[in-house]
């Protein structure tokens, strides 16, 4: 079998066991390759590590809980496999931007989502100039000269 085909194999485990409590051993048995020789290869091979694939797809997961509204922060850190909420919040600030009962507020409000992410792929130097979502200002009324 094709180191390949193993480390998708190995990628696949993760994407179905991420809520499980996951080592380096135990996922690079998946591709029956030493953790190292694994380490080495995933990396190579998908541009980042193990756990960067796992903290990805927990994370994912948390955002669809969050949408849904229906569990606490604590319940969707635990449902998705973190054991920390202090460190599931402070990835989830670090990667999203916003911490998790923030998000959830806005996302399961339809109207401030789509404002918060107008602002998120807006340049800096643009709001400035024109200023941010809901500004009643237009491009003609912009000044010339900052």
């Amino acid at each position: 079998m094709s180191n390949l085909r193993r480390l998708l194999r190995a990628r696949d485990f993760l994407r179905e066991a991420y809520h499980q409590p996951l080592n380096l051993p135990r996922i690079a048995a998946q591709a029956n390759l030493s953790p190292h020789h694994f380490l080495r290869a995933y990396k190579r091979a998908f541009q980042e590590t193990p756990h960067d694939t796992l903290t990805r797809l927990r994370l994912e997961r948390a955002k669809t809980l969050l949408r849904q509204g229906e569990l606490s922060v604590s319940e969707v850190c635990l449902e998705v496999g973190f054991e920390s909420l202090s460190t599931f919040s402070g990835l989830f600030l670090r990667e999203v931007g916003l911490p998790p009962s923030q998000y959830r507020k806005y996302a399961t409000s339809q109207v401030y989502i789509p404002l918060l992410y107008r602002t998120l792929y807006v340049p800096a130097c643009f709001l400035r100039v024109y200023g941010g979502p809901g500004a009643e200002r237009n491009f003609e009324e912009a000044p010339l000269e900052p």
